[in-house]
């Protein structure tokens, strides 16, 4: 029990930042030396019918092809696939009041890393409540990612963040946020994708078929988009192709648009790609650790109540990306090429300063 670590975080999404963030901070704490597991907590709104909707999707496609791969959308096949491969999991469970029995063998709970704390899906699981007195808590990376905290939600997370050995937040902004609105010191750290080498996403990587030539990379997740125009005009300036993973149904048209793939495939993708057009966190973080030609879409717009691009910013100041970052309405080129020397040299401190961080707080 002494050296046993869980973590609750956003594990079981069908996102690859997600699957991936959770991997890597297991990977991190093990590799300090601890035992550690995923705390298999599902939110039964999500769980209880995705997965079967899915299921029943694979079936109809193999046995009769209803789907074919146009229609037969981005599922969550490819998730569950990586989560067996390289999970350490508890048993799963929905019901809060399970966690007693599921948490009784744990010292330290890590809270992180994802917007396990955004205020606008507020769950008690990730703010450390059914938690015993007796098990240390502490956060890594855990992010706010809006702008601000409702007041009636200010209290309950001063009270429950209070209960915390240590804080540590993602965002420099959400440090902030804490401090100004609950009073809470927090550290910032790297995400926790950032602090494992490149090396050990290499060897996770999976071939994506039937993807011949050279191509561009592209990684969507904002349905309302406008970035088509852009991306077929550096497209046809550069002779590449276009293969992507959206949650637009419409980039169908204009891309080869990848359905039912896992975050070890994403990995390849990111590797073998000339240049990575994205609107994703994580779908950035994994371009520079490949030291790819990397554009960065900006996702929200600042007067938006569920605006999350301080994550983009935090990784704008890490690593001096500003001439990375598109808007709607800029133009770009790969003159001012992104300077990776400086990201390692960079990336190097900041892991130090996160690593120690996790060092002095762990049991």
């Amino acid at each position: 029990m002494e050296n046993k670590i869980g973590i609750l975080t956003w594990h079981y999404y069908p996102n690859f930042g997600s699957s991936l963030q959770a991997f890597a901070l297991q990977k991190l704490i093990s590799d300090i030396g601890y035992d550690v597991k995923i705390i298999n907590y599902r939110n039964p709104q999500f769980s209880r019918y995705i997965w079967w909707k899915d299921i029943l999707k694979h079936i109809l496609h193999n046995s009769i092809g209803v789907f074919n791969n146009k229609v037969y959308e981005n599922t969550l096949l490819g998730t569950k696939r990586f989560q067996n491969k390289y999970f350490f999991q508890t048993k799963r469970f929905e019901n809060p009041e399970r966690i007693y029995d599921i948490l009784k063998d744990f010292s330290c709970i890590v809270y992180g890393s994802d917007q396990i704390w955004a205020p606008n899906v507020y769950n008690p699981i990730y703010m450390g409540e059914y938690v015993s007195e007796h098990i240390r808590k502490i956060s890594y990376a855990a992010s706010i990612g809006l702008n601000d905290i409702p007041i009636d939600l200010v209290n309950i997370y001063k009270n429950n963040l209070s209960s915390y050995y240590a804080v540590a937040v993602r965002e420099e902004e959400g440090k902030k946020l804490l401090k100004k609105r609950c009073g809470i010191d927090a550290t910032v750290v790297l995400d926790p994708t950032l602090m494992l080498s490149v090396d050990i996403y290499k060897k996770m990587q999976r071939y994506v078929k039937g993807i011949k030539g050279k191509f561009i990379y592209c990684y969507f997740l904002n349905k309302e988009h406008k970035y088509r125009e852009k991306v077929e005009e550096y497209a046809r300036k550069h002779n590449l192709q276009i293969v992507g993973s959206s949650d637009k149904k419409a980039d169908s048209e204009w891309m080869n648009r990848l359905t039912n793939i896992g975050a070890d495939q994403f990995l390849w993708l990111i590797n073998n790609a000339e240049t990575i057009f994205t609107d994703s966190y994580h779908g950035s973080i994994f371009s520079l650790l490949f030291h790819k030609n990397l554009w960065i879409f900006t996702r929200f717009a600042e007067e938006s109540p569920i605006c999350q691009n301080s994550r983009i910013r935090q990784l704008q100041n890490n690593f001096n990306l500003s001439q990375r970052i598109i808007t709607e309405n800029s133009n770009f080129d790969d003159i001012n090429k992104i300077d990776y020397k400086y990201f390692e040299n960079r990336l190097a401190e900041l892991k130090s300063e996160s690593l120690v961080y996790l060092q002095n707080t762990l049991p």
